[in-house]
């Protein structure tokens, strides 16, 4: 279980919004995801309908159609439907297959919805939430990834109240679950893909590198502990460290009003002392904190408590919550509550 552990909670919450056919696209847009960021492989012809970022070694396979167009381009070239000589049509399909085999080798990242997904059970004692990987992981209609492997999925590594929360969030719609993959090569299926009910689905069977849970706005709540992407937490050094309040939200989930949220601006100041304090320790530590609270009266912050984090340090966490119940956040009125969602990072990747 040693390298199981090598999973870090990551950058995290913030929930509402949406999520994304075979177009590239950041694979984070609102924080730091440290599986691989996407784009398209040199060396594959392009699949259709796709385009390219230059945000790393991956590139992104966007629901049913997606996968389509990757499957497509990973056919076996048949001669009998080439134009030209003999000679021509020799040359289209070694071209063919030098694509064919460069795409076969790509990585390839992908979002799978919340109905697509499902957990198999929380281990108590080493704190993991475990993926379901007997299962099919759905794209959507027709088009399905599959892990081959028994061996257990990939865990997502939180405390029991918040995995608990976690599920709940799932059940609602409110988290996806993005992949980093390898197709399967097969001798026995050289198309990489299967094509049932006359082409209508398609699956393909892959090589799990990396997973992580996404809220609808693309923060990434937890990263799985699984594959050659377990554990790349960032090592470089905060220089200008900066607690930044993230689209606070209201207790029904609704964003607050400009003003209210620039008041929310003195939670970040109380947290932004512990921070500093930490790097001496840990000068590379980045995350989210999410903090709920309720304000009393005059502004007063009379109760925090944490909904969730992804920063792996109870000693940032419990200074963090220990001043910010100190605070006062004006213009608001007795018995409002808020999901707060502080970024600890540089100023600079702000």
């Amino acid at each position: 279980m040693a390298t199981r552990r090598a999973f870090r909670v990551h950058s995290l919450l913030c929930w509402t919004l949406v999520s994304g056919c075979a177009t590239t696209q950041p694979a984070e847009p609102n924080s730091p995801f440290a599986l691989p960021a996407e784009e398209t492989p040199a060396s594959p012809a392009p699949v259709s309908g796709a385009g390219t970022r230059n945000n790393g070694d991956a590139s992104s396979v966007k629901g049913p159609e997606g996968l389509v167009a990757l499957c497509e381009s990973l056919r076996d070239e048949n001669p009998a439907g080439l134009v030209g000589n003999a000679v021509e049509q020799a040359r289209a399909v070694e071209a063919h297959a030098q694509r064919r085999q460069a795409a076969l080798a790509g990585k390839y990242v992908a979002t799978v919805p919340a109905a697509g997904f499902a957990f198999r059970s929380y281990e108590l004692g080493e704190r993991r939430l475990l993926l379901d990987t007997e299962r099919g992981l759905v794209l959507g209609d027709g088009a399905e990834l599959f892990v081959p492997s028994k061996d257990p999925g990939p865990g997502f590594v939180l405390a029991p109240d918040l995995a608990e929360h976690l599920l709940g969030q799932r059940a609602e719609g409110k988290v996806s679950l993005r992949l980093v993959f390898r197709p399967m090569g097969s001798q026995l299926r050289k198309d990489a893909c299967m094509w049932l009910g006359g082409g209508r689905v398609v699956k393909m069977e892959i090589d799990l590198l990396g997973a992580a849970l996404v809220a609808p706005d693309g923060t990434v709540l937890s990263r799985g502990d699984t594959g050659e992407y377990a554990d790349s937490s960032p090592t470089t050094p905060v220089r200008s460290p900066k607690v930044t309040v993230r689209k606070p939200r209201a207790a029904d989930g609704k964003d607050v009003p400009p003003s209210l949220a620039g008041a929310l601006a003195a939670v970040a100041e109380r947290a932004q002392p512990c921070y500093e304090k930490v790097l001496i320790a840990r000068p590379a530590l980045r995350g989210t904190l999410v903090l709920g609270i309720r304000v009393g009266a005059g502004g007063k912050i009379e109760a925090v408590h944490v909904e969730m984090s992804s920063l792996g340090d109870d000693t940032l966490v419990g200074c963090v919550t220990t001043n910010v119940a100190k605070a006062t956040v004006a213009g608001t009125n007795a018995g409002l509550r808020f999901s707060v969602p502080l970024q600890f990072a540089s100023a600079e990747e702000r």
